[in-house]
């Protein structure tokens, strides 16, 4: 079997486990609001499952539900009624050979005010990541709350799960107090590390009054905080893990992070390379002898072989990995590596969390929708499908199409397969785009697609074809408005492809950049490279910088645009652009501003190019449209458009 590390048995206190592989915790918010299991919830777990993982950490399970809540849907072990939800889990995953742990874990400031009846509290008082304001947990609470995950762990126990994890990281409730940024106290739980500590080996000690000595416990940790010199590093970490140890905690998860600062990632964007953080797992495998299961960015088998070969992690772990592809592990072990969806990082799995209230991946359409979908139905009946565009919508849509039995052929009017992914790759740090449209590009061909880049049909081609139905996926144009004086004739206006193509190579120029998505922020990096010697201002109509950009995406630019001295400016609307300068307005006040300027990069989206007008509903009844020929987008929206459109054939 390829892969001999990775396919090997593994343990975990006494419980054995059928390879290396792990998928960690993700909240998927597939629950239903009290935080019992639903369909959709172990239909998501059991697809990983059948998948050929070894473990699964469930994502986030709440221990307190007066002050503890931090999403709307998320699994409850505070209730003994929702123990046979739970057993409920455990017995789909396990006819799979698959292991289950829950993570159990509190948020602490970062709780939702409005999902919680008591006041919010943290290591000390301040506030969190939902605006919440936490007092001080007082040591009746935080009694409460150590007891509150033992008796989680029992219920969990009781359901017939494997084990669980402690969640002591991520700027959560019990790492508020291992962190000397959110812990000021001066009593037993505040000052040493060891009175840091002391809450989480009372949480440990509690569980195993719980549960008794064999119910393995691991304990998820941010080794290293990277949030600069107030936070605590690896040393400290180690040191951590070695009290962990010493407590009888069965495996440690080595994660990192600390606040929501722009340096302190723990789910990662794209620019970050494959086993960025590698080295902590390592320095942990350097200090105790327990096992070590981590969270290194790990996107491809070999990869993950290699550090198991290497002695850099016990187990290899995934989320990210697992939502892209819950086949990931069966793959790897038959030879099927190619074949292997691939996480991009793009982070559309939480950036679109609120619009569809739960997990979802962009790369893949029917993660978080395992229990809704229908199999794809097989009924094309070799009825011929065209596809005008070869970018993420079109390539989507056409394998979907093939895979149903039609017959797809696909133009692509440029002489390469990707639209809008070969502009997007290259911005910095985007080369992963690649991997989806390599992924993509196999698909087609493995599914029959009949491929023609460089070509546009006419008409007179199309009609002569008799589609049964035609998906228009031929993209979108930057968007140039012409409401605004000057936009479409001034020489100093171009757009983004000008800029990332390198058509204009802009040096030691002063230049605006209007608008402050992910393509006028990526931009806006590019030209303010060091070496360009540009002056480079990012111009915002919004209040807030990036709005509806999620933030470990915009804080991965926007740290290195801090680092080139770009300047963002918000709350300032474009009104029109002269011949050597712009003119804004501040839409709240109406006060007026200029901005002497060489150049303008105008990054407000796409509109779609439509070449045929709408001549496409002459050729035949049925015309969809999709991707960036529909509206603008984002991959999530272009890759899900295209695979709906290619089910409602």
């Amino acid at each position: 079997m390829p892969y001999p590390h990775l396919s090997s048995p593994g343990r975990i206190g006494g419980v054995t486990l059928k390879n290396r592989i792990a998928m960690t915790a993700a909240s998927a918010s597939l629950s239903e609001p009290d935080g019992s299991m639903t369909e959709a919830m172990l239909a998501y777990y059991e697809a990983r499952a059948k998948g050929g993982v070894g473990l699964i950490i469930t994502e986030m399970v709440c221990v307190d539900e007066q002050r503890g809540v931090l999403f709307p849907r998320e699994l409850n072990a505070a209730r003994d009624e929702n123990i046979p939800d739970f057993r409920a889990l455990a017995d789909r995953l396990h006819p799979y050979g698959t292991k289950v742990f829950a993570q159990l874990f509190h948020p602490g400031a970062n709780a939702d005010p409005k999902l919680n009846s008591l006041p919010l509290v943290s290591a000390s008082a301040g506030r969190g990541k939902k605006r919440g304001q936490a007092e001080e947990a007082s040591r009746e609470t935080i009694h409460t709350i150590v007891e509150s995950f033992g008796q989680a762990a029992h219920r969990v126990q009781q359901a017939g799960f494997d084990g669980i994890e402690i969640h002591a990281a991520h700027h959560y409730f019990l790492h508020s107090f291992l962190s000397p940024v959110t812990n000021h106290r001066t009593d037993e739980y505040g000052g040493s590390l060891e009175h840091r500590a002391r809450i989480l080996q009372e949480v440990v000690q509690s569980i195993r009054a719980h549960c008794g000595p064999d119910f393995p416990v691991m304990v998820r940790v941010s080794l290293e905080e990277y949030i600069g010199p107030k936070g605590y590093h690896a040393d400290t970490g180690l040191k951590l893990c070695q009290m962990l140890e010493s407590w009888g905690v069965d495996a440690l998860n080595v994660s990192a992070s600390g606040t929501d600062s722009k340096g302190s990632q723990s789910v990662e964007p794209m620019p970050y390379r494959q086993g960025w953080r590698k080295h902590l797992p390592w320095l942990v495998k350097q200090t105790v002898s327990i096992p070590v299961l981590a969270v290194a960015l790990i996107r491809d088998p070999a990869f993950a072989e290699q550090l198991l070969a290497d002695g850099v992690l016990d187990f290899a772990a995934s989320a990210r990995s697992h939502l892209a592809d819950p086949n990931w592990a069966n793959k790897a072990f038959a030879g099927q590596e190619a074949d292997i969806l691939p996480c991009i990082s793009c982070m559309a799995c939480f950036s679109k969390f609120d619009g569809e209230g739960h997990i979802t991946c962009a790369v893949n359409p029917e993660t978080g929708y395992e229990a809704q979908l229908p199999p794809l139905p097989q009924d094309g009946d070799k009825r011929l499908v065209v596809v005008l565009g070869g970018g993420p919508a079109g390539l989507e849509g056409a394998w979907i199409a093939a895979r149903r039995g039609f017959r797809v052929i696909l133009f692509e009017k440029q002489a390469v397969l990707g639209g809008q992914l070969n502009l997007a790759a290259l911005a910095p740090g985007k080369e992963k785009i690649h991997w989806l449209l390599d992924s993509l590009t196999r698909r087609c061909q493995q599914a029959g697609v009949e491929l023609h880049p460089g070509h546009a049909p006419t008409l007179d081609e199309l009609n002569a074809l008799h589609p049964y139905a035609i998906l228009d996926a031929t993209g979108g144009l930057p968007a140039v408005p012409a409401c605004i004086p000057g936009a479409q004739d001034s020489p100093l206006v171009c757009t983004p492809p000008d800029i990332l193509t390198g058509k204009l190579q802009p040096t030691g120029e002063v230049i605006a950049v209007i608008g402050s998505g992910m393509t006028g922020l990526e931009t806006a990096e590019l030209l303010s490279a060091p070496e360009k010697d540009n002056a480079v201002l990012v111009v915002e109509a919004a209040p807030r910088l990036a709005p509806g950009v999620y933030g470990s995406n915009r804080n991965a630019v926007t740290a290195v645009l801090d680092q080139n001295n770009a300047v963002c400016l918000t709350s300032r609307a474009l009104t029109k652009v002269g011949t050597d300068r712009i003119y804004l307005t501040d839409p709240q006040t109406g006060e007026e501003y200029t901005y002497p300027c060489q150049r303008v990069v105008l990054a407000l989206g796409t509109t779609p190019t439509k070449p045929y007008g709408e001549a496409l509903e002459t050729v035949c009844s049925r015309v969809l449209s999709v991707g960036d020929a529909a509206k603008s987008g984002m991959i999530w929206d272009a890759v899900h458009g295209g695979y709906h459109a290619a089910r409602e054939l």
